[in-house]
C-alpha cells in the first residue's frame, strides 16, 4: 500500500512538472521540411503500468508524409486571413458545453437489441467521462480534451485510462488502455498568455486523439466492429468540400443527461464549415464529447463504388461560427479529419498506407484528379 501511495504521489508530481510545454515543441503540428514533406507532430503518453520508467511522461514524436501542400496551406491561410483584428476573442472563443437545440431528437439505442448491431457495436465509453469510436480493433478515436484539459493531462487518463462497451444489462464492460496520442497543437495550448488565454489561437480546432488499447480484446468482444477514418477537407481554394456543408452526419454517444444504460443516436446535417470544424445542430450534451461523427463514403477503386461508413470528425463542443462562415449562429461542432488530422489519426492507428491509398486522388501531389476537379465550373 505504501508503494502504491508513493507511486501515486510521483504521478501527481509528474502531472505538475509536465503541465507546461515540453522542450522542442513547435507551435505548428504540421509544417514542411527541407524536402517538402509535411511534418506531423504529436505527444504519446503511456498509461499507468505501461510507462517504462514508472511515470507517464509524454514523448514528443513526429512523422513526415508526402501530401499536397495546398491542402495544408490554404486551410492555414483561410483561418488567419479572415478574422478582423478587433474580433479575435469572438472568433477564437474556447469550446463550450454541448447543446440540445429545440426539441430533443436523440434516439435511445437499447444495448440488448439494436446495440448489438453495427455501427453501434463500434461505439465505446471512455473512462474520463467521454464517448469514443473504434477505428481499428484496438484503437479508439476520441477528443483530445477528454485526455488533456488544455492545461495538463488528466491524471485519471495517465494512470487508469479505460474504454468499454455497454452490456445488454446496462453495465459497462471496461478494458485497459496502453497509451494515447494527442496533437501538439492541442498540448501547445499550455503556453498561455495574459489572462490565461491560449497563445495559439487555433488550438481548439485540433480536438482529436486516439487511444490504443492493451491488445485487441475490446475489438474482439465487439466482433471486430470499427469505422475507419475518412478525409474531410475544403478543396479548390475553399470553393469545394469533401464531407462538409450539406453532408449527413451520424453519431452515437453517452450523454450525461440520459440513461447511462443505453446508447444515444443522432442524425444531423452539416450546416456550415471551416477548414477545421464542422458545424451542426444535432443534439449533444456533456459525455457526448469524443463521439465519432461518421458519414457515407465511396471510392470506385477501393470499393467498386460501394458505400461505406467513414468517421470524418470528432464531437468537440459548442461554439459560435467564425465570422466568414456561410451561415452565422451557435452550433455544436466537430473537429474535422482534415488532411493533417486525418493523417495523424491514421498514423497513430498504424493504417497510414491504407488511408493514403484510399484518398490518394486528394492527397497525392502527382494525381491529376484534384486539378481537374478544380477546373470544373
Amino acid at each position: 500500500m505504501k508503494w502504491s501511495m508513493l507511486l501515486l504521489l510521483l504521478h501527481l508530481l509528474a502531472g505538475r512538472v509536465f503541465s507546461a510545454p515540453l522542450e522542442g515543441h513547435g507551435i505548428d503540428a504540421a509544417g514542411a521540411d527541407d524536402d517538402g514533406l509535411q511534418v506531423l507532430k504529436w505527444e504519446t503518453v503511456s498509461v499507468g503500468r505501461f510507462a517504462a520508467d514508472g511515470l507517464a511522461i509524454p514523448v514528443v514524436e513526429e512523422a513526415r508524409v508526402s501530401i499536397r501542400s495546398d491542402l495544408v496551406n490554404q486551410a492555414h491561410e483561410y483561418v488567419h486571413r479572415a478574422a478582423p483584428a478587433d474580433d479575435q476573442h469572438h472568433h477564437y472563443q474556447q469550446r463550450q458545453r454541448r447543446v440540445v437545440f429545440g426539441e430533443d431528437d436523440r434516439q435511445r439505442i437499447d444495448p440488448a437489441t439494436d446495440g448489438k448491431k453495427f455501427p453501434f457495436t463500434a461505439v465505446v465509453r471512455v473512462s474520463t467521462g467521454c464517448s469514443g469510436l473504434l477505428i481499428t480493433k484496438r484503437h479508439v478515436l476520441t477528443a483530445a480534451h477528454c485526455l488533456h484539459d488544455g492545461n495538463q493531462y488528466l491524471m485519471t487518463a495517465r494512470l487508469f485510462l479505460r474504454a468499454g462497451y455497454v452490456e445488454p444489462d446496462g453495465k459497462t464492460n471496461w478494458f485497459f488502455a496502453k497509451r494515447f496520442f494527442v496533437p501538439s497543437q492541442w498540448t501547445n495550448g499550455t503556453a498561455r498568455g495574459a489572462g490565461g488565454a491560449h497563445q495559439y489561437r487555433d488550438w481548439d480546432d485540433y480536438d482529436v486523439a486516439v487511444i490504443e488499447m492493451d491488445g485487441e480484446e475490446l475489438g474482439a468482444e465487439r466482433g471486430g466492429a470499427h469505422v475507419p477514418p475518412g478525409l474531410s477537407t475544403l478543396l479548390c481554394s475553399n470553393t469545394k468540400s469533401l464531407h462538409g456543408t450539406g453532408s449527413t452526419l451520424q453519431f452515437v454517444s453517452f450523454p450525461d443527461d440520459k440513461s447511462i444504460k443505453a446508447l444515444w443516436f443522432v442524425d444531423t446535417v452539416v450546416t456550415t464549415e471551416s477548414p477545421h470544424l464542422l458545424y451542426f445542430t444535432g443534439d449533444a450534451w456533456h459525455g457526448s464529447s469524443g463521439a465519432g461523427l461518421y458519414t457515407w463514403d465511396r471510392d470506385e477503386e477501393a470499393t467498386g463504388g460501394k458505400w461505406e461508413r467513414r468517421v470524418v470528425a470528432v464531437l468537440s463542443g459548442n461554439r459560435d461560427t467564425v465570422p466568414f462562415a456561410s451561415k452565422q449562429g451557435n452550433f455544436n461542432v466537430g473537429a474535422r479529419l482534415n488532411a493533417v488530422n486525418f493523417l495523424m489519426v491514421c498514423h497513430w492507428a498504424g493504417i497510414q498506407e491504407e488511408c493514403k491509398d484510399r484518398y490518394k486522388k486528394y492527397l497525392s501531389k502527382d494525381d491529376p484528379y484534384l486539378q481537374n476537379l478544380c477546373k470544373e465550373e
